[in-house]
């Protein structure tokens, strides 16, 4: 493969960059048909647009000429500058705001503003503002001293002030050069060790397939970067290594950095044979499940959030009325949709969940990981149920993540719910769907109900969705069974 190295460096492929390095060389030279659609840039997108039309006055306009016009807030200015040797670089500067200062334009200067989701301000942050800040300090020939970050809490827009200093300026040229030096590659950069950033990434698909071929350790559930390093320093390279290691031999080893490590040493052995075998390995033949087999019918709880607001927007509901020992119909499954519109409607929400739990009191309530029950006790907890009412909703609680970890080693990459169903045959009627889609429809469907219902397609959307996560944790519940 040629690579040209005049290739465009740009804000978008340093946030790539930084992220993954591999996922910055597929970006220029990977094959697009294997990119696959994800749903979070949109919702990054939708959340930027949010965030800067929280800054929006009426003194605001367009590109340089609003800039020389004192505007307050300035949209679209797009340059390129040598901000390395011999290469010019891309800067998209979406939102600038007025500050003090003294600029070519008068007594006045620019600041750059960034909106960011999650918790916290990462190096991508910092790398993009301290670029966005590097271009207008050139335009302007005058050196903003702070960047603005935004960012949404409780359906509130808070403002960050970020120091742009000399330091945060060096680690980017450096990280510019480094990648350009990347993308001047012949071959890509190598997949990731922490794997867990991949599930967000448009390119996990033909990633996963590379390193499944390829045998990678970080392939196995239980090894993430550090680990993997552990098992290279002591000769174990890849999955068929770990496979075929003696249990006491590596724990041994790996004790020396820490028990934790050794402690885990017989379950990743499993699971590397598992996976290089294809093999589902029983890890407790003598136990039994009887809570499921002798369950006269289920209840199956799943859950869909907005994390940004921390509000549990959606609870679903499906009722088995019988054993699932029998063969299950699919098509004739009742589902039951429990939306909560806003969050200060939870007392309501609270009363139509304790209604169902109560109607259906004598059936076990089936999940998968433990979100469900965490946010149910929550919820109840707040509107003033009783210990003695939230005890005995608990005691009904199975989790079927965590019977399939006891109980098994699957020859999967992770134990979430669509790697196991997936495992198992079952496919959501859906295709590439996830929480994050379902997120951005059920954000599509709010703003439509006070637009003109162009999404309102999209609360079905979410509703199908939904009923198949329930789907998907009842059909590994029966898969579990069915083994006995």
């Amino acid at each position: 493969m040629k690579c040209n190295k005049s290739k465009t460096i740009n804000d978008h492929l340093l946030r790539s960059w930084i992220r993954c390095r591999r996922k910055a060389w597929l970006e220029i030279y990977g094959d697009k048909q294997k990119k696959l659609w994800t749903a979070h840039s949109t919702l990054q997108l939708n959340h930027q647009i949010d965030c800067f039309h929280n800054l929006a006055q009426k003194s605001y306009g367009i590109g340089i000429q609003a800039c020389k016009e004192g505007k307050n807030i300035v949209y679209g200015i797009r340059l390129k500058l040598p901000l390395i040797k011999h290469r010019l670089i891309k800067g998209n500067l979406p939102i600038l705001k007025k500050t003090s200062g003294e600029s070519i334009w008068g007594s006045f200067s620019y600041q750059p503003v960034l909106a960011r989701q999650g918790k916290k301000i990462t190096r991508e942050h910092r790398l993009i503002l301290s670029m966005t800040g590097l271009f207008i300090n050139n335009i302007q020939k005058y050196q903003v001293q702070k960047g603005l970050i935004l960012h949404k809490e409780s359906e509130i827009i808070k403002v960050e002030k970020i120091r742009l200093t000399d330091k945060m300026n060096t680690e980017l040229i450096e990280s510019l050069l480094n990648l350009e030096k990347d993308i001047e590659s012949k071959t890509p950069p190598p997949i990731t060790s922490n794997r867990k950033k991949c599930t967000i990434c448009s390119w996990r698909s033909h990633c996963n397939s590379v390193a499944s071929k390829k045998g990678y350790l970080s392939e196995v559930s239980g090894i993430g970067a550090k680990r993997e390093l552990l098992l290279n320093k002591i000769g174990i390279k890849n999955i068929e290594d770990l496979a075929k290691t003696k249990h006491y031999k590596l724990k041994g080893k790996l004790d020396k950095f820490g028990t934790q490590h050794g402690d885990i040493s017989k379950q990743l052995i499993l699971q590397a044979q598992s996976q290089s075998k294809d093999k589902a390995i029983k890890l407790n033949p003598a136990k039994n499940l009887n809570n499921l087999k002798e369950a006269k019918g289920l209840l199956i709880y799943d859950i869909e959030s907005d994390p940004d607001i921390k509000h549990d927007f959606l609870h679903g509901f499906i009722r088995i009325p019988n054993n699932i020992h029998k063969e299950i119909n699919l098509k004739k499954i009742k589902y039951s949709p429990l939306l909560n519109l806003k969050k200060d409607t939870e007392n309501s929400l609270w009363k139509r969940i304790n209604r169902k739990l109560n109607h259906h009191k004598d059936l076990p309530i089936l999940h998968y990981g433990e979100t469900e029950p965490i946010s149910l006790l929550k919820l109840g907890l707040q509107q003033g149920a009783s210990p003695h009412e939230l005890d005995a909703i608990k005691k009904r609680f199975i989790d079927i993540h965590l019977l399939i970890r006891e109980y098994w080693c699957l020859p999967v990459r992770n134990y979430g719910l669509k790697a196991i169903a997936e495992f198992i045959g079952f496919e959501w009627e859906q295709s590439n769907t996830d929480g994050a889609r379902a997120l951005l429809w059920w954000r599509q469907w709010k703003k439509s109900r006070k637009l003109n219902h162009v999404y309102s397609k999209n609360l079905n959307s979410i509703f199908r969705y939904n009923r198949d996560d329930c789907i998907a944790t009842l059909m590994i519940a029966k898969w579990l069974i069915d083994q006995e």
